[in-house]
């Protein structure tokens, strides 16, 4: 008998995202960038005030992952970082001026692909996705804390 086949969820996403994630990369190649859109919108937003820690918990990602993450921004001419004068072990993210020159683009490049993703899904549907998306989160930390069902062989 073979196993029934499930597709997990984040499978689904993954293939969400990374198709949007090509066609924006397409339309930002120009500007010598490829990924990491979204990080360098928050260190442009901070515009210098902005920790490489502060930057993982608002990411939600591993620290040595946000080093690489600046590490590449940083080697494309989008991010410096600057040492605190009050910790010398503490380093601010600052947006160079290739970055805050590239920012209005990205900007209107994320609104234009998100109408275009979400082009005939009502205004109510796209509210719901994304309550959708947050309960989905919640549920998975909870279900991280449950044991796991009994095993049968």
């Amino acid at each position: 008998m073979a196993a029934k086949l499930i597709e997990p969820v984040s499978r689904k996403l993954n293939v969400l995202g990374r198709e949007y994630l090509s066609a924006l990369d397409s339309h930002m190649a120009r500007f010598g960038i490829d990924r990491h859109y979204y990080p360098l919108t928050i260190i442009v937003n901070h515009d210098g005030r902005l920790t490489q820690n502060g930057l993982a918990e608002i990411l939600g990602k591993d620290k040595s992952l946000i080093v690489k993450i600046i590490d590449r921004l940083s080697a494309r001419g989008f991010v410096q970082r600057q040492k605190n004068p009050d910790d010398r072990r503490e380093h601010f993210l600052a947006p160079t001026d290739k970055a805050k020159e590239v920012m209005p683009y990205l900007i209107k490049t994320f609104e234009h692909m998100n109408r275009s993703a979400s082009k005939g899904i009502s205004k109510q549907d796209m509210e719901a996705f994304e309550r959708v998306l947050v309960k989905m989160k919640e549920n998975l930390v909870d279900f991280e804390k449950t044991e796991p069902p009994p095993h049968t062989i």
